[in-house]
């Protein structure tokens, strides 16, 4: 199946996510000692409105929602965006899921874009995953004591 696009707004599509979202945060809040991440903290509810566009990655065989990534754009307008939230299930990690949403998301949009993102520092896959696209490093900055965000930009293809 691959990846398709979800309609957050659907109760369905916003379950899926939801269902997907947990085990995958809960992997990265082990990976840097953190328990109570943000996007632990979602809820159905606050997913249908959380204004981001979502696309999936569902599994060829058992059509499962195993991946997932958001975006938003950061002004109407502007072509900056915001890379929101990519997640993988746990049993489908280190499989080129990310990398896929990642190759599908940058292509949607137009090669004139500039995106954001922003990862724990201790997420060195996130980051590595992120790197290998063509963001940089910008800026560390704690939100709250014990997470240390980094921030990654990547520049308008000017071709």
């Amino acid at each position: 199946m691959g990846i398709v696009s979800l309609n957050i707004k659907e109760q369905e599509a916003a379950e899926e996510v939801w269902a997907l979202q947990h085990p995958a945060y809960r992997v990265e809040a082990a990976l840097i000692g953190v328990a109570d991440l943000p996007p632990l903290q979602d809820t159905v509810k606050s997913l249908q409105t959380c204004g981001e566009t979502f696309w999936g990655y569902r599994d060829d065989d058992s059509g499962e929602l195993v991946g997932a990534v958001s975006y938003e754009r950061e002004r109407e307008g502007e072509r900056r965006y915001t890379i929101c939230r990519l997640m993988v299930h746990p049993d489908f990690m280190r499989r080129g899921i990310g990398r896929l949403m990642m190759e599908h998301i940058l292509s949607d949009t137009p090669n004139s874009a500039a995106w954001t993102v922003t990862a724990e520092i201790r997420n060195l896959p996130a980051i590595i995953l992120y790197e290998r696209f063509g963001f940089m490093r910008s800026e560390t900055f704690e939100p709250i004591p014990g997470i240390t965000m980094l921030r990654l930009e990547r520049a308008p293809n000017r071709e």
